[in-house]
């Protein structure tokens, strides 16, 4: 296996461990403010501009991070 390979292979599984990692973190933010009833206010728009951006974001590293391991 080439060096390049190698190096894009680990960069996809360090990138997919980070995104996993920010996931949980996320979710489990999101039910600890759910339970503990901080959550700041927002408008619906707000919400969902603010969601779709994250988890746009989110899956694209998924996919991103998948395929550096797979194509590679």
């Amino acid at each position: 296996m080439d060096w390049p390979v190698m190096l894009a292979r680990i960069a996809g599984v360090v990138l997919l461990g980070w995104t996993v990692w920010s996931i949980v973190k996320h979710v489990r933010e999101r039910s600890e403010a759910v339970k503990s009833g901080q959550q700041e206010p927002q408008s619906i728009s707000e919400q969902l501009l603010n969601n779709l951006l994250l988890y746009l974001w989110l899956l694209f590293m998924l996919v991103f991070s998948v395929g550096m391991i797979v194509n590679n």
